[in-house]
């Protein structure tokens, strides 16, 4: 069985101009409901693994469906909001009217995500337990299709890949965050069979 993790196509959303933090909240709700940029092609490995993967995975964000779409594979795209990035929380304080690119707010509010600050936002903790049911749900649609192909997010791939290796799976510790780029995990049940022979025996 094959799992692989792709993380979405560049967002079409590109306003980098330095802004406020109230501004970057503005600015986290134009990227969540952009898309990704119709005209960039899309690298010739993500096109390779959706051709040999039975399934495509999305989560229900728009960036992530439509990267799914641009793979233009035959395979059935199914959507669940289960896969969905684990959101960036923007802190209520104005910083004294401080303005900066939404590159440093994102790094500045996933930082602080990471450190436990949640806001009205699900928390880390809340993001890996989610994390738990997405790589069980991806497990067991490889189960049945051999292998899928998941058009996901940076943050939460990584989470997956997590919890895929714990289950036994094999593959890179983090998965790519470059746009586009696939990692793939495997599992092989013949041989971990045939290991638990040998430890019996």
């Amino acid at each position: 069985m094959k799992i692989t993790l792709m993380r979405h196509g560049k967002s079409s959303y590109a306003d980098q101009s330095a802004m406020s933090c109230s501004e970057f909240r503005k600015w986290v709700d134009g990227y969540e409901a952009a898309g990704i940029i119709q005209e960039a092609a899309v690298p010739d490995e993500a096109k390779l693994k959706a051709k040999q993967a039975k399934l495509i995975v999305a989560s229900t964000r728009c960036r992530s469906i439509q990267s799914a779409e641009k793979l233009e594979s035959a395979s059935f795209i199914l959507s669940d909001p289960l896969f969905r990035e684990a959101d960036l929380p923007v802190s209520a304080f104005s910083f004294l009217h401080l303005k900066a690119p939404p590159s440093v707010w994102a790094v500045y509010c996933r930082c602080a995500w990471l450190l436990g600050y949640k806001g009205d936002k699900e928390s880390m903790k809340e993001a890996k337990e989610r994390a738990v049911q997405a790589s069980r749900r991806l497990m067991e649609l490889a189960a049945q299709h051999e292998h899928v192909l998941l058009s996901g997010h940076g943050m939460f791939n990584q989470f997956i890949a997590r919890e895929l290796l714990k289950n036994g799976w094999k593959g890179e510790k983090r998965p790519g965050r470059r746009h586009w780029s696939c990692t793939s995990y495997t599992y092989e049940e013949a041989s971990d069979r045939q290991i638990n022979r040998q430890r019996l025996s």
